[in-house]
């Protein structure tokens, strides 16, 4: 029997020095990759953490080792590695590195390991969906390089360094033919919160695509959105290590929206608050005749309130103003949005300017015909007539958050009928862009009915982005080209009652 392969198969490069009981970081670099991927972070966690990098085979010290890639082996040599360490850990891996992490991460709860504290991903697709780069594996060189420019974002020089390319693609293609033949199996979600990093640039991973990262924890799940393209760790490799190491600031940058999604159902606490209502909301409350309807406002009411005290906007004994739009809240510069749709809730939070939020879980309407008629304008009608029937539903619910969430948003509610504009042409996974329909009716008195003109002036400037969320669909709506979404799902013992202290 052949003897088995030790378990530092894989090594670990250290870059930084640290103190005595610090926290280990050790991360995984995006395809092709080594340890310079990790360069910027010999600085910005010096003297913080214990960073080490896998050293993959066909790259640095292990250039003529044949193999692949191999997350039972890297999982191996963590396992051997947090035996020794008496202190926390986390994992990073970033594009290809984030799969891999991933998969790391399983494979320690295989084996019965001691779970890390967090797993980082950065500018990495949801492990069930199909990595570009696993489709790349019949270009040449020329190609591939181009390939590397024009879509992730790799620096034009490469195209000119013969050395570079004799050391990169070697690696790469390595790297890829793990993922070629990478396939997802479905598991118990990890107990391991998921922090995830986006680049609001990046062509390849955009931010709601990262948000599936949110159904593989049943911990917490947070998305940070940089100012940067894919390769972002070169660029803002000290911006993504700060937030690694202190945790996320509870401010708000005037390009920045950030939205918390509830689940009450798993908030039994948040919901049952009724001394946290003021006299009003207590009053109404205690007029629902269904004991669901009165948690989930208690509940909606509770989570509100906490948030705008996260944000320093206390809202004291008063109830937050009720509106249907995101204007800012009382006095502060804070402006918010609420969604709801059974026991999902959404919240939006910006500062400046105006936003709109709306959540519909995934349910077919009492009268399809009817709601298509009452919510579409033509074109888009005849767009869902040329659907097959089982995308309709979810192409319905995409389209009708989106309006909801512009109308709340510009404040116009019922004012204006969802049927006279649309988004007909529009393009999955990207911003909606939303114009006056051409059915327009006589000119009227914009207070009662609004003409085809003021409706088209009020539309312009609006963008729409939508966040898929797995058991339902959620889009936001402001008036800019392009903003830097933070996403963070509410668990148990998050945002507790005031004077509570959160357990851990």
């Amino acid at each position: 029997m052949p003897e088995e392969q030790p378990l530092s198969e894989t090594p670990f490069a250290s870059l930084t020095r640290y103190p005595p009981g610090a926290r280990t970081l050790f991360c995984l670099p995006y395809a092709g990759g080594d340890v310079t991927a990790f360069w910027a972070w010999r600085q910005a966690f010096d003297g913080v953490l214990d960073v080490r990098v896998a050293m993959l085979p066909g790259r640095e010290g292990r250039v003529a080792e044949p193999g692949a890639l191999s997350p039972e082996l890297i999982a191996r040599s963590v396992a051997a590695a947090v035996a020794r360490l008496r202190t926390p850990y986390s994992i990073y891996g970033h594009s290809m590195g984030g799969r891999v992490a991933f998969e790391v991460v399983r494979e320690l709860r295989r084996l019965g390991v001691r779970a890390p504290e967090c797993l980082y991903v950065g500018a990495a697709h949801p492990p069930e969906r199909q990595e570009t780069l696993g489709r790349w594996t019949g270009l040449g060189d020329e190609d591939l390089v181009d390939e590397l420019i024009l879509r992730l974002g790799a620096p034009a020089e490469l195209r000119t360094q013969p050395e570079v390319k004799a050391l990169l693609i070697p690696a790469l293609r390595t790297d890829m033919e793990w993922l070629r033949h990478y396939r997802f199996t479905r598991q118990e979600p990890l107990d391991v919160p998921i922090v995830a990093f986006a680049g609001a640039h990046d062509q390849e991973v955009t931010h709601p695509t990262m948000l599936a990262w949110a159904r593989h924890t049943s911990s917490t799940f947070r998305l940070h959105t940089l100012d940067a393209a894919h390769l972002f760790l070169a660029t803002h490799g000290e911006e993504v290590a700060r937030t690694i190491a202190t945790g996320p600031e509870r401010s708000l940058a005037a390009d920045e929206v950030h939205v918390w999604l509830a689940d009450l159902d798993e908030l039994p606490e948040m919901c049952a608050a009724l001394d946290e209502l003021s006299p009003r909301e207590a009053a109404r409350a205690a007029r629902f005749r269904q004991e669901d309807g009165r948690r989930g406002f208690v509940g909606r009411s509770v989570l509100l309130r906490r948030l705008l005290r996260e944000y320093g906007a206390e809202p004291g004994v008063a109830e937050p103003p009720g509106r249907s739009g995101g204007l800012p809240y009382g006095g502060t510069e804070l402006t918010y949005s609420v969604g709801q749709s059974g026991g999902l809730v959404l919240v939006a939070l910006t500062t400046g300017r105006e936003v709109g939020a709306d959540l519909e879980r995934f349910r077919p309407p009492a009268n399809e015909q009817t709601f298509f008629e009452r919510m579409l304008d033509e074109r888009e009608r005849d767009e869902f007539a040329a659907l097959p029937e089982e995308l309709r539903l979810h192409s319905a619910l995409r389209t009708w958050t989106a309006k909801e969430a512009l109308l709340k948003a510009s404040g116009d509610g019922l004012r204006v009928d969802p049927a006279r504009f649309g988004f007909a042409g529009q393009r999955p996974g990207r911003a909606w862009v939303p114009e006056a329909s051409p059915e327009v009716g006589p000119e009227v008195d914009p207070e009662a009915a609004p003409t085809a003109e003021w409706l088209a002036e009020r539309l312009a400037g609006w963008r729409v982005t939508h966040l898929p969320l797995g058991r339902a669909m959620a889009a936001i709506a402001v008036r800019a080209p392009r903003f830097l979404l933070r996403f963070e799902t509410v668990r148990q013992g998050r945002l507790v009652r005031p004077g509570v202290e959160a357990a851990g």
